[in-house]
């Protein structure tokens, strides 16, 4: 029998000629060098001429030797050579390594690998041991026994076996291989079909997995990338190698989406259905098992899995799959809930793509599906953020009667494409009467006591409109503006409107009060009010009294104003605020799908924050006013499906004609920028943590507060309101 001789440091003794060298495993197995060799009769080749071996204590079944000439030692001290001493340490000493244990000992330290889909990495030869994770094996003494890509370790003596997979694996070497010919041979290639693929990130990816195997991550993404070319047997061939090294519960649903878009249904199925118990196994999946009989069946069902396990207040799987279902050719017997899914996501995964990348989207899309409603709105989009105006209205025109015809309902900020004008529309408005279908006509107005030819002009007009819930918004709103005005007062009164649909009599009985009281004893705030009851009453309606009232004011009042959703407050410096908006800005608008260069970059027409916007122009403010009201009553519609963002659709159009021409002449704010005007929502964590920030306000607050404010304590004040 022969053996090797092994260093403490993991090194074998080597020759080349007759220089004696440390040498590796590898260069060993693959004759980069030759190995100096001991029989089991003690005689060592080839150094038997002038090297002597010296037997020493044994440890157990351990053979350790050293090599001397005359007064000196071979030492392997250093790592990677060899050196001549006087003395030999313990540790010095060779271990006499069984030869045909090399290539077993050179994979295990020169390759990665998992246990039980665990990474382990690869092992080290270090104090005559292999080290590989939490195991260590005397050197000599292991017993292997190789099946394919795996390696079962154990000792002789010992009842612990442990099996690892090698890494990369033959079939990841082979699918590697494979993935790597097809492109060399221009095989691979985008397609009007393949709108996420690229060459040159799939190339990326695959560099990546040749250099780390072992990572998951890595086999994802090129797994992914596969599914992007439509490339199904790789992509799965690579999400199983990720899977045999990682038990997460979401490769499983990968897989699942895998199967289903080459329409393996029943795997699909068996994998949803593995998927949801690995990640659910404590709950009861009943619910789910419809789901998993129409994707059974042949139904894209996995499309509506978000919606169901949403209703079990459970969280979806994670979504790094999910484009590979966004294009896909849909199947015929999908029912409406799984259409309505599927627009759900292509919307969503639309939204966030450049124009370029859209347009291949959308390309794809008509190549499987045909004419749609997700479709059209989304090319609507394009066609916006491009400046294509006119073909734009028309994509949102047929967006409108594809999702009126198909029962499709728009995800909420695509919800405008319903109460759109087009370009032409718009400009029809000015040529017409437009008739008060809303019914704000008919309001009772309650201007200020003191509004006369004699008063104070307003320095601005704060305009609010709510229904009676959100009227518990209005006492805060009040009182901070009554306090902003306190600490720093406005060269001119500042006039705060407000309009109430339909009212309670306690609510209408402190706005009157208020009014009178800040008539009779406030110099620098104002308040008028109207109420009444809108012809159609829905949340759409509510959040456009602001616009509707705005002729009756700047037909009264020739002043800069301010529109703004009531359920916000004033900070203290309110009017420093607002007397340096003044000074620098004609506009401002809430444009965060807007550049500093005036194009909109993102979003949809609508896109337009309507929570708070300022209109400097005083003469421009009454042609204005009537376009926003106009725009409103002819595009409200009560047999829309939904008639959301048509104040924001109003607001955009708006915007569109009196300001974005003159965008280079005039001095646009952006109101999301700087320190906010008003404390909302968004600032402090939602619309009741805003009732209860810096401090609760009630009606009988305000009243209290202006008792104590007024002259000499009129007591017709000091009661309840």
């Amino acid at each position: 029998m022969a053996f090797f001789l092994l260093s403490w440091h993991g090194a074998l003794v080597g020759y080349t000629g007759l220089h004696m060298h440390s040498a590796s495993f590898t260069d060993i197995l693959f004759r980069a060098t030759s190995p100096v060799v001991l029989h089991d009769d003690g005689t060592i080749e080839p150094c038997e001429a002038f090297v002597k071996v010296v037997p020493v204590n044994s440890i157990g079944t351990r053979q350790f030797v050293a090599l001397k000439a005359n007064t000196h030692y071979l030492s392997s001290r250093a790592i990677d050579k060899l050196d001549t001493m006087p003395i030999c340490a313990a540790w010095e000493h060779f271990l006499a390594l069984p030869t045909a244990l090399l290539p077993v000992l050179k994979d295990l330290t020169t390759r990665d690998w998992h246990e039980n889909g665990r990474w382990v990495g690869r092992a080290v030869c270090h104090e005559h041991h292999i080290h590989l994770g939490d195991w260590k094996w005397p050197a000599e003494a292991l017993q292997t026994e190789r099946k394919g890509d795996t390696l079962t370790l154990w000792t002789e003596g010992s009842d612990q076996r442990i099996t690892l997979t090698q890494c990369p694996s033959r079939t990841l070497s082979a699918l590697l291989e494979t993935l790597t010919e097809r492109l060399q041979m221009g095989e691979i290639r985008p397609s009007q079909s393949t709108p996420w693929a690229a060459t040159e990130e799939l190339r990326e990816q695959i560099l990546k997995v040749s250099v780390a195997p072992g990572d998951t991550g890595h086999l994802l993404h090129l797994a992914r990338q596969c599914g992007f070319f439509a490339l199904w047997d790789l992509a799965a061939g690579f999400l199983s190698c990720a899977r045999a090294q990682d038990t997460n519960p979401d490769l499983i649903y990968y897989a699942a989406i895998l199967a289903l878009r080459t329409k393996q249904y029943e795997t699909a199925a068996h994998l949803l259905s593995e998927a949801l118990n690995a990640r659910f196994p404590d709950t009861d999946l009943q619910r789910i098992q419809p789901l998993l009989d129409r994707v059974n069946a042949g139904e894209d069902a996995l499309l509506d899995l978000p919606r169901r396990l949403g209703r079990m207040g459970l969280p979806m799987f994670d979504g790094f799959f999910d484009q590979l279902l966004i294009p896909m050719p849909l199947a015929r017997q999908n029912s409406h809930d799984v259409r309505q899914a599927y627009s759900t996501r292509f919307e969503e995964i639309c939204s966030g793509q450049s124009i370029q990348r859209r347009l291949k989207i959308l390309k794809a899309e008509a190549h499987f599906n045909g004419l749609s409603y997700w479709e059209e709105v989304n090319m609507g989009h394009a066609s916006w953020l491009a400046g294509l105006r006119r073909e734009a209205d028309a994509h949102y025109a047929a967006a409108k009667a594809l999702a009126i015809q198909t029962h499709i309902h728009p995800i909420h900020y695509n919800c405008g494409v319903f109460s759109w004008l087009s370009e032409a529309e718009c400009d029809a408005l000015s040529s017409r009467a437009v008739p008060d279908r809303l019914g704000l006509s008919g309001w009772e107005w309650h201007f200020s006591p003191e509004e006369e030819a004699t008063a104070s002009p307003p320095a601005l007009c704060l305009v609010f409109g709510c229904d009676t819930g959100y009227f518990r918004f209005i006492p805060k709103l009040v009182l901070s503006l009554l306090r902003a005005c306190r600490s720093t007062p406005p060269a001119q009164p500042i006039h705060l409107c407000i309009g109430v649909e339909q009212p309670t009599m306690e609510q209408l009985t402190f706005l009157t009060r208020v009014s009178e009281w800040l008539a009779a004893h406030d110099p620098h705030v104002k308040l008028s009010f109207t109420h009444g009851s809108l012809t159609h009453r829905d949340g759409a309606t509510y959040t456009a009294i602001r616009y509707l009232m705005l002729p009756e004011i700047v037909a009264r009042f020739r002043c800069p104003v301010i529109t703004a959703d009531c359920d916000g407050y004033f900070p203290e410096n309110f009017t420093t605020l607002w007397q340096q908006m003044a000074d620098t800005a004609d506009y401002g608008f809430r444009l965060y799908a807007y550049n500093h260069e005036g194009q909109q970059v993102m979003g949809e027409p609508w896109g337009f924050g309507a929570g708070i916007s300022y209109f400097g122009e005083t003469d421009l403010l009454p042609p204005i006013a009537h376009f926003l009201s106009d725009y409103l009553n002819t595009a409200y519609d009560p047999k829309n499906p939904t008639n959301w963002c048509v104040d924001q659709c109003a607001l955009a159009a708006a915007f569109r004609r009196f300001v974005a021409p003159r965008w280079n002449d005039l001095r646009l704010k952006f109101m999301d920028e700087g320190e906010t005007l008003m404390v909302m929502p968004h600032h402090v964590g939602g619309k009741d943590a805003l009732l209860t920030h810096e401090g609760s306000v009630s009606m009988t607050d305000v009243v209290v507060d202006l008792a104590h404010h007024t002259p000499l304590r009129s007591a017709s004040l000091s009661g309840r309101p």
